[in-house]
């Protein structure tokens, strides 16, 4: 089975799936083991940790294409990747489409963005016309070799210049008309009247249609409680992601214990020892899969080699 129809099985069999937004591999291992249906592969994720700068088009297809393989490879679960807009024009987009279903993908969303894109919550998004989005999406549509390589379309019109929740819902309309498998909706605020409206409207026109959400770390959920992942299901969002949900608090832990160590010297990695004992993530080696590649040396490399490595070797 391949990973978009394994998407599309999931789709189907559960009211609604969730995910945390990564942006490496060992985040990806994470986030499967942790027991989530699939990863996330954001592109302010990967711009943030791979180059170190915002999501503010930085990032490039390839960049972002060899980050989803790795990822991929690295998991069972299907991955949902961020394609930008796509990363140029509808003859760009034949490629992008290309690369990230040979790179083992399970989607990519694509969004209406001029490009350079920026983040959906940062201020000066700009949209192209809807005609030229739509384009691009036909060419995505065409462009796939597996069709159950699902193709999400996004709108950032919402939040954009000239654009609004009435602009959002037309596009939304006409991507799902076009053949689009889900469509992807930035909102502006964590207020649910935004959401709830856009979700009514679609189906009314596309009764059932699949919606893709975006629990954004940047709508500032602590301050509206009660938005549960259940109730934007009720509203008929198919698939969610906590957007950034392990870049941010690694980098917290992180900045923590960088202070700490500089503060506290060796005491503090003493503690942090301590404190991984017993912990899932304690035990690094063996979640690397280092048994599992000293099984593969017994089986394939020869036994006098296997003995001379591990006859009185220190270590797992």
């Amino acid at each position: 089975m391949s990973m978009g129809r394994k998407l599309r099985t999931l789709l189907r069999e559960k009211k609604f799936i969730t995910s945390m937004g990564i942006d490496t591999p060992v985040h990806a291992k994470i986030v499967e083991k942790a027991g989530f249906d699939f990863a996330y592969l954001g592109g302010y994720d990967v711009s943030l940790a791979l180059l170190g700068l915002p999501d503010v088009g930085l990032i490039t297809e390839t960049e972002m294409v060899a980050t989803a393989r790795n990822v991929a490879r690295a998991v069972d679960i299907p991955v949902v990747c961020d394609a930008d807009t796509g990363y140029g024009n509808a003859i760009n987009v034949l490629r992008t489409v290309q690369d990230f279903e040979e790179a083992g993908v399970a989607a990519i969303h694509i969004e209406d963005q001029v490009s350079p894109k920026r983040c959906g919550h940062v201020a000066g998004k700009m949209i192209v016309p809807l005609e030229e989005a739509a384009g691009k999406l036909r060419a995505a549509l065409d462009a796939r070799k597996d069709k159950d390589f699902v193709i999400i379309a996004r709108t950032d019109a919402v939040a954009a210049t000239g654009g609004g929740l009435d602009e959002a819902i037309r596009r939304g309309k006409e991507y799902a008309r076009i053949g689009c498998d889900m469509v992807f909706c930035e909102f502006p605020s964590a207020d649910l009247e935004y959401p709830k409206r856009f979700a009514q409207e679609m189906h009314k026109a596309y009764p059932g249609y699949p919606l893709y959400f975006n629990y954004s770390s940047n709508l500032k959920w602590h301050e509206f409680p009660l938005t549960t992942f259940e109730a934007l299901a009720d509203m008929g969002y198919k698939a969610m992601h906590v957007s950034q949900a392990c870049l941010r608090p690694s980098m917290q832990a992180v900045w923590d214990y960088a202070v700490d160590l500089k503060a506290r010297g060796a005491q503090a990695e003493i503690d942090l020892e301590k404190r991984l004992i017993g912990h899932p993530m304690g035990a690094h080696h063996e979640f690397a899969g280092i048994p599992k590649f000293k099984e593969l040396e017994a089986r394939y490399l020869p036994a006098d080699e296997v003995a001379k490595r591990y006859d009185g070797a220190v270590g797992l």
